[in-house]
């Protein structure tokens, strides 16, 4: 078993000890994708490449591909690299990171590094390198397992020596075993004499990487002029996403605003990010209580087995495919496809999307559109997306209509929006694998939606889910989930996400595990600048009893002020996929601005592809509750206000 390097000591060892750190460190690689090998440095992890800015993705992916496959030679361990706009996906070990992606990137072709580069890839003059910065590791290693018996050490080594150090010691635990019974965790001092005794071992495995790297350089000088020059800006994690109306809808005032102003939503159409929307609810029925207003469903868990360049691979053509092939085949050809293609089609599609990539030619999305679009009525894997779409859209009057009675129950009543068209976007599947990836295609299509008709098909998206955020790895709200929604705001459609629901925290300490509110606890996509951002307060009260203690907090890591306003997130009560029933979070206080945003361009059609106003309109009439602004933003969205301020 692979010892796990704990966090502590990998920023020790990257940034420096307590009392004499550095605040961010060097390397392409960033803090979420070091502290993660560490956890678990023999396993492969997801991760989200950025290319150049000078480089389409397509074709970084291409080139990326074959070196790995190169590297892997007949493994059957397939990498599945996809590709979308501005974005790579990729699942690689630690030695595929250090060996090819890093010299792939800007950072290592750079004057700054280079010198120090040239030395590492020397051999002698490399392992002479390496010692020495070892003597400073070491005692960095000896202060943090004892820092009361071993004194703080100045840190005198380069930005490149921390990132070797690091490196190698990734390297070794991979194959380092622990002596110990699986679940037993290892001591400081014990990791520490470990190091120390290993520390011959760990040099000579970190030089074995760089002559490697060497080696391959010289072999290929095509690759060292194009493939390793400049290709690739960064490398993050592909981050997993979770899910973060009773007498909600007048405490927002939507009731009053919709008999006062008249409004009729039915040339609105709002797409839901989640789990999935339950379409043949009687919620969601049209005023005739025949067609769902669920326009379209679109499942796009499985994308990155759609654009993955291994299906070159993988599928061969009129049944020569590989076993590998037809699991996918079977895979992403299931019933619920609302237009099943023919398996010659699928294999078509598929491999002209992966030969797209080296052609440097962006998603076809109508090529991919065969494999993601679902049956409305096919049944999501958990309510919640169904919850959040009931707040935006349920009916009231048209429960009850296919079965003869007229007795509804007094809690299941209308949504913001009750005659909104709705569009399902499903992204969180139900084995904990939501990917960052799957949400930004799915902010990707709405764009192509919309641009392949002349007027706006889709006018905004509802994100009730939380991607935590490491403040250590970006300018906040840069990440590529964010810079996805401005992307899609810029284009004319309203995002609106949850603030997340990480405002009351567990911490421990040196002393022991303590409770408290959390500040800069505002998840992505919700960091954001142009997205809407929601906390949560009380269903019907929220004067009395502001805002609720699991919202979470701002400002944002680059100081701006986050959530941009509170809506109800408590008990609150919406369709399941099977019945009605109460929900708690931020998850359900972001419908609710949402249905606020949709009410105000069916009312006042100028304001449709102006997201930025609408979002200036709903922060500037919200009430103010008397709360920090960290927690409550602007204060609690009100509707009524919106519409006699506009």
């Amino acid at each position: 078993m692979a010892l796990s390097i704990p966090r502590s000591l990998v920023e020790c060892l990257l940034l420096g000890p307590d009392g004499d750190r550095r605040q961010l460190q060097d390397s392409p690689i960033l803090g979420d994708v070091w502290l993660a090998f560490a956890n678990q440095p023999n396993k492969a992890h997801e991760l989200l490449i950025t290319p150049h800015r000078a480089q389409s993705a397509g074709f970084v992916a291409t080139m990326l591909n074959e070196r790995i496959q190169e590297w892997r030679a007949h493994d059957e361990d397939f990498a599945e690299i996809a590709y979308l706009q501005g974005v790579i996906a990729a699942r690689l070990y630690f030695r595929e990171v250090l060996g090819i992606v890093v010299p792939m990137t800007e950072w290592w072709s750079s004057p700054r590094n280079n010198p120090e580069m040239e030395i590492y890839l020397n051999r002698d003059l490399g392992l002479a390198r390496i010692r020495k910065a070892f003597e400073t590791v070491n005692k960095l290693v000896l202060h943090w397992s004892a820092p009361s018996s071993h004194p703080r050490v100045g840190t005198t080594i380069s930005a490149f020596d921390r990132y070797a150090a690091v490196a190698g010691l990734i390297l070794w635990a991979s194959d380092a075993a622990t002596g110990k019974r699986k679940g037993d965790s290892v001591s400081p001092e014990e990791l520490a004499r470990r190091i120390l005794e290993d520390n011959e071992l760990i040099r000579n495995g970190l030089q074995e990487v760089f002559v490697e790297m060497r080696k391959e350089a010289q072999q290929d000088k095509k690759a060292q002029n194009t493939k390793t020059r400049r290709l690739i800006f960064q490398i993050s994690l592909n981050r997993e996403a979770t899910a973060s109306v009773s007498r909600s809808i007048p405490a927002v005032k939507a009731d009053a605003a919709r008999k006062l102003f008249s409004i009729n939503c039915s040339r609105i159409a709002w797409a839901v990010i989640d789990a999935g929307i339950q379409g043949n609810h009687e919620a969601f029925l049209d005023a005739r209580g025949k067609s769902s207003r669920v326009l379209s469903s679109f499942d796009f868990t499985k994308i990155r087995q759609i654009v993955s360049l291994d299906n070159n691979r993988l599928l061969g053509v009129k049944g020569q495919n590989t076993n590998a092939g037809e699991a996918r085949l079977a895979t992403l050809l299931h019933d619920k496809l609302k237009s099943k293609p023919s398996k010659d089609s699928a294999i078509a599609n598929l491999r002209t999307l992966a030969a797209d990539a080296g052609n440097g030619r962006p998603i076809d999305w109508e090529l991919v559109k065969p494999f993601v679009q679902i049956k409305v009525d096919t049944s999501p894997e958990s309510d919640h997306g169904t919850h959040v779409g009931g707040i935006i859209g349920a009916s009231r009057n048209t429960i009850g209509q296919n079965h003869g009675t007229e007795e509804v129950e007094e809690d299941n009543v209308d949504g913001m929006c009750p005659d909104i068209q709705l569009y399902d976007f499903r992204v969180l599947a139900p084995t904990l694998k939501e990917t960052e990836f799957a949400i930004i295609a799915a902010l990707q299509f709405i764009r192509y939606l919309n641009q392949k008709n002349e007027h706006i098909t889709i006018h905004g998206a509802n994100l009730s889910l939380s991607i935590p955020h490491d403040v250590r790895n970006y300018a906040c709200g840069r990440t590529p989930v964010c810079t996805e929604c401005e992307r899609l705001v810029d284009s004319g459609v309203v995002v609106v996400a949850a603030a997340g629901n990480l405002g009351y925290q567990s911490f421990e300490t040196k002393e022991g595990t303590y409770d408290g509110y959390a500040a800069y606890s505002v998840t992505d996509p919700g960091n954001a600048d142009g997205v809407i951002t929601v906390g949560a307060t009380h269903r019907y009260s929220p004067h009395t009893y502001g805002v609720s203690f699991f919202s979470s907090r701002g400002p944002t890591g680059d100081g701006r002020m986050k959530p941009d306003l509170v809506a109800p997130g408590e008990r609150i009560r919406a369709p399941f996929c099977s019945g009605w029933g109460d929900l708690d979070g931020t998850s359900m206080a972001a419908p609710h601005v949402s249905g606020a945003a949709a009410m105000l361009m069916a009312r006042y059609s100028e304001l449709i592809g102006q997201p930025r106003r609408i979002k200036h309109i709903l922060c500037n009439s919200a009430t103010d509750l008397g709360r920090e602004r960290s927690f409550q933003g602007h204060g609690m969205l009100d509707v009524l206000r919106a519409f006699q301020s506009f």
